[in-house]
């Protein structure tokens, strides 16, 4: 979202145009879901994706009548029938995909530009949770036209026993107008706090960044912790060292990172009784023991109970090494927490076929002679 914010302002600054394409509907499978974005240029220059190439090159020409004549449109993509007839490329989605194209043409149609812009700033910017909705047709375009932005209450999306649902279609009257809609659940984007100044914690910090987490660093002053070292940081907050209640940890994914025991110490103890969404620490399991030991021994009333909140060692076990491996494995354990997922292979998921391997397909079907 930040990078298509980007892109938006760099074209409203150079007097450019482009097209907002939205996926608002999906039926069966497909690569991404409702509420995916991409930005289509003049050019063919594509930011963002919605389908891993398959329809883009389609979109581009679509996205070329939209320029010229202003006004939004849907295209709808059909991969359900054989595998080969897609388009003769096999693609095998398995599903069909609306898409819902519009302009971004800031000297044409400011109004609608500024509307586009606001509601990216809004995702990026919220604290709270929030219903918006994108007007795809109206039965009074003069009132709402295609293309309004509204913010809604109530909870819009309908959702089956078990399921969340990030963004779909409906059908609300605002104001005596019947509008069909593509409405979207937004969610403030999950916040960091890295507490720790070295490699790995600057690593740890770009690649969550990049991922579109807030993310926040803490630590005590040093000649480390600087902006020109931490570039991808939203805050740099500097503490007396140990003063670790100041971290805000509510609702947040902390990672210790300092090496010290000392410090790692501290950070573990004041942290634990906070109401963060996750606790990790990086190190060793005798390493932690160390660090938990240290702690009784100056706080008799440690609860041990707490511990189910830490995550130490850190991360996702894939055999991390180097720090940018160290550094996915815990930004993949903190967003399976985050998704309520487990973390294990997709293809052990409840409902998904398992590989057969090529010796289980030659003897399912009778050996290497058919027999």
């Amino acid at each position: 979202m930040e990078e298509l914010l980007q892109v938006l302002l760099d074209c409203r600054l150079q007097g450019r145009e482009c097209v907002m394409a939205v996926i608002v509907k999906v039926d069966g499978s497909a690569y991404r879901r409702e509420g995916a974005r991409c930005l289509i240029m003049p050019d063919g220059e594509v930011t963002g994706i919605l389908s891993g190439g398959c329809i883009e090159e389609d979109l581009r020409g679509h996205a070329a009548g939209v320029l010229e004549s202003g006004e939004p449109c849907r295209v709808f993509y059909d991969f359900r029938a054989g595998e080969d007839d897609v388009w003769g490329t096999g693609i095998g989605c398995n599903g069909a995909i609306t898409v819902w194209l519009e302009p971004y043409a800031p000297s044409r149609f400011p109004g609608q530009a500024e509307r586009i812009l606001e509601d990216l700033r809004s995702r990026l910017l919220t604290r709270n949770a929030y219903e918006t909705a994108t007007v795809l047709s109206s039965t009074d375009s003069s009132v709402y036209p295609p293309g309004t932005r509204l913010t809604l209450s109530g909870g819009t999306l309908s959702e089956k026993p078990g399921e969340v649902r990030k963004a779909g279609m409906a059908e609300r009257r605002v104001n005596g107008v019947r509008l069909e809609l593509l409405v979207e659940r937004i969610t403030p984007r999950p916040e960091m706090v890295i507490i720790g100044a070295g490699e790995d914690a600057r690593v740890l910090c770009s690649m969550a960044k990049m991922l579109q987490w807030r993310v926040t660093i803490l630590y005590h002053l040093t000649d480390k912790v600087s902006r020109e070292r931490f570039t991808d940081a939203d805050e740099i907050r500097i503490i007396p060292r140990l003063a670790f209640e100041q971290a805000d940890a509510a609702g947040k994914y902390v990672v210790i990172l300092t090496h010290n025991l000392e410090l790692d110490r501290e950070a573990v103890r004041r942290l634990l009784p906070e109401d963060a969404a996750y606790i990790g620490l990086v190190g060793s399991r005798y390493r932690l023991e160390r660090i938990l030991e240290g702690i009784e021994a100056e706080h008799h009333s440690f609860d041990r109970t707490l511990l189910g909140k830490l995550y130490s060692p850190a991360g996702l076990d894939i055999g991390a090494e180097t720090p940018q491996e160290i550094a996915m494995s815990i930004i993949a354990e903190a967003t399976a927490l985050r998704n309520g997922k487990s973390g294990g292979p997709l293809r052990d998921r409840k409902g998904l076929p398992l590989p057969i391997s090529a010796r289980d397909k030659l003897v399912a079907h009778g050996g290497q002679h058919g027999k």
